[in-house]
């Protein structure tokens, strides 16, 4: 990577005692085959850009600005892989809230055309591990498909830049945070 190049996200916090629960469920999963995400580095992604150059981070910044919301709930519940339950390569836990996909919305729509735009849409979920390996996901997937973990209510989001390094878990700093208003 490039000087001039950051690595940017935008994502919603969530409150570490919920993080630390999620990363629970890793353990019930082979260990052998699995990277498991400490909980330090869980969070709500709304948009990830990936790749973009350092000077755009003030426009992404002021584009943030402009994204209004108020505060509202999150329920973390249930449990899923990415892309199907036969060829598992991510697994996580989920996010419902009707707000917070609205949000999601307009930050993509403030941010359209910068960075990689993502072709699935807005998912909302926490990464519990990422999946080295074929495995069966089908007992744990039942196990947990309406667990609920707990509600938080979000105040803010962020703009985050990730830093990859080879053989350690990403760094993930916050660049700059936008509140609700009201």
């Amino acid at each position: 990577m490039g000087g001039d190049e950051t690595r940017l996200f935008v994502s919603v916090e969530v409150p570490l005692g919920l993080r630390e629960r999620i990363a629970k469920l890793a353990q019930e999963l082979p260990p052998d085959a699995i990277t498991p995400v400490r909980p330090d580095n869980m969070h709500l992604t709304l948009r990830f850009m990936g790749e973009v150059p350092e000077r755009m981070a003030g426009d992404i910044g002021h584009r943030l600005q402009g994204v209004e919301f108020a505060k509202f709930a999150v329920l973390l519940k249930g449990a899923g892989v990415f892309p199907s339950e036969s060829y598992a390569r991510v697994v996580w836990a989920g996010a419902e809230s009707l707000e917070l996909d609205a949000l999601a919305k307009k930050v993509i729509e403030a941010l359209r055309g910068i960075g990689k735009e993502e072709e699935r849409g807005f998912s909302a979920h926490l990464t519990v591990a990422r999946v080295k390996r074929k495995i069966g996901v089908k007992e744990f997937l039942q196990r947990h498909a309406n667990e609920e973990f707990g509600a938080f209510v979000v105040e803010r989001f962020c703009l985050m830049r990730s830093e990859l390094r080879p053989g350690t878990p990403p760094k993930y700093t916050i660049v700059e945070a936008f509140g609700a208003k009201g």
